[in-house]
């Protein structure tokens, strides 16, 4: 009995003081290529990034872009790579100068356009009701006779 308590007692003590093993099935530069690949638009399917795309071209792209991470090259230095080789269009979402710009302020544009536009019928309106106002309050009140001579 007492080794058996021994036994459980060194059991106790050996899985008390073990701490559990960090399992890292990815290397840490790994993170950084999923971080650059989500930004990259696919060229063959569009509407995809990299990462996600099952097409040999994001596949080729992915191997460049773990190359290029392996040769010490910062993700502004990858991102400008792909950029000269592709164009502004291999991002998801397009740079905020240049035509891009336009892009990011179109949505910004269209509402004050559309608030102004809002802006003016609301005034014309105003003014329209104003002058039925007026020209109303200058006309005697119907009579007997006109009601009459409006019905059918």
């Amino acid at each position: 009995m007492t080794r058996l308590s021994f036994l459980l007692a060194a059991f106790l003590l050996l899985t008390a003081s073990a701490e559990p093993a960090s399992f890292r099935t990815e290397a840490a530069q790994e993170e950084t290529v999923r971080a650059i690949a989500v930004k990259l638009r696919c060229p063959v399917c569009q509407s995809e990034n990299i990462l996600d795309s099952q097409s040999g071209t994001a596949k080729e792209m992915m191997t460049i872009l773990r190359e290029q991470l392996a040769e010490g090259r910062s993700e502004a230095e990858i991102v400008e790579f792909f950029r000269s080789r592709y164009g502004d269009y291999v991002m998801l979402s397009p740079p905020a100068s240049g035509y891009g710009g336009l892009v990011w302020a179109a949505p910004l544009l269209l509402l004050l356009a559309g608030g102004g536009a809002y802006l003016l019928l609301l005034r014309r309106s105003t003014r329209a009701s104003g002058m039925l106002d007026a020209t109303a309050s200058g006309q005697s009140p119907l009579t007997e006779q006109h009601l009459k001579g409006l019905e059918l």
